[in-house]
């Protein structure tokens, strides 16, 4: 085990194959972590960071950083800038602050909270769960069973492969299906757009409707794709405006 400090220079800091402690402090820094269960701290302006093997602990700190968990369940956070942060293989957790940020699940059952900021998340595959957070944003659940909220801002959702659960949250969201069994939790006519434009079975309004019908409180669309729940919705409130083909 080492602990390994920077200066106020531009660092290159490489740690050993055990459990490492490694602080950039100022300065744009390159930091590696190798081996081991490490903690890296990016602390003050641009680092770029690589966990390397093991479960992982980094922190970009302010500026904008990328980090990278590479493989085993690590923890990633920032916060401030507009950040870059992908897990890697395993389970992993990336929280970012303040900024316009790329969150990378990976493969594994990740978490991923953007933060505030108009952020571009990705869960990659395995069983995720997505927050957008404050902003414009855009999740992308991939392959795997995942559960993605928006939050507030006109987000778009991305269901992906697999049985998900999306909730838009606050504000004008879209909502994207492509295949799969897929729960909306909170589809409002006219405010948010059901997109279907993925789907080799229809290819508009008309079609799309032949294939709903009322459950209980629900519409429920079947498609050759799939399945689409809107919870609490009336098949009447829909028109062609809440559709993107």
């Amino acid at each position: 085990m080492a602990t390994i400090n920077g200066n106020d220079e531009a660092n290159t800091l490489t740690g050993t194959a055990l459990a490492d402690v490694i602080r950039g402090r100022d300065s744009a820094d390159l930091l590696r972590g190798l081996g081991g269960n490490d903690r890296l701290f990016g602390d003050d302006d641009e680092d770029r960071i690589y966990g390397g093997d093991g479960a992982d602990t980094i922190a970009g700190g302010k500026g904008e950083d990328r980090m990278w968990g590479d493989a085993g369940n690590d923890v990633i956070t920032d916060e401030s800038g507009n950040d870059a942060a992908y897990g890697g293989a395993g389970n992993d957790r990336i929280s970012l602050g303040e900024g316009n940020d790329t969150l990378d699940g990976g493969s594994g059952d990740d978490y991923l909270n953007g933060g505030e900021g108009d952020d571009r998340m990705s869960g990659g595959t395995g069983r995720d769960t997505m927050i957008g957070g404050e902003g414009n944003d855009t999740l992308n659940g991939g392959a795997g069973n995942d559960i993605l909220t928006g939050g507030e801002g006109n987000d778009v959702l991305i269901a992906g492969a697999g049985n998900d659960i999306l909730t838009g949250g606050d504000g004008g969201d879209r909502f994207v299906f492509s295949s799969g069994s897929d729960r909306f939790t909170d589809f409002e006519s006219g405010d948010d757009d059901l997109d279907l434009s993925a789907l080799a079975s229809v290819g508009n309004f008309s079609q799309a409707m032949a294939r709903a019908r009322q459950v209980g409180d629900d519409v429920v669309f079947t498609f050759a794709e799939g399945t689409v729940r809107l919870e609490d919705v009336r098949r009447s409130s829909l028109d062609s405006d809440d559709f993107i083909f």
